[in-house]
């Protein structure tokens, strides 16, 4: 049995069965967009104390704000990021192959990568998905 029929043979309502869908297709298709949401609902069970005493859980906006980015992502755009929960309540993007972090938080994000020997950075700029992913262009 195929896994398409073997998913529509269960007993659960078509919405669920189309999310289960695009989920596997995602995994099959955009490796890197579908290891993020993956990472994301990770961070999102985090509690108070997750590094020890002082440690926040991430704030659900920020968990939110990084879904809103990866809605207007490519597969691509997470190839060479990858995040760094911090003690703080807010999620750091790294990049895998350069000196590059952004750091994300609710309302505001930060940061800073070192690009052909120069630094670059920026700091509490005002959230949106599209200035995200246009940093996590420009610095990587």
């Amino acid at each position: 049995m195929d896994v398409m029929n073997y998913i529509h043979s269960m007993p659960i309502s078509a919405n669920v069965k189309r999310k289960v869908a695009h989920r596997l297709n995602q995994e099959l298709t955009e490796p890197a967009l579908a290891a993020a949401y993956e990472k994301i609902e990770e961070l999102g069970y985090l509690r108070d104390g997750w590094a020890g005493e002082g440690s926040f859980a991430i704030s659900p906006q920020v968990i939110c704000n990084l879904k809103r980015v990866l809605l207007i992502s490519e597969n691509a755009d997470w190839e060479e990021w990858q995040f760094a929960p911090d003690v703080n309540a807010t999620v750091g993007l790294q990049s895998k192959t350069h000196r590059a972090l952004i750091s994300l938080g609710e309302n505001e994000f930060s940061y800073y990568s070192v690009i052909a020997g120069e630094t670059v950075s920026g700091n509490h700029l005002p959230f949106s998905p599209e200035s995200i992913l246009e940093t996590m262009h420009r610095i990587a």
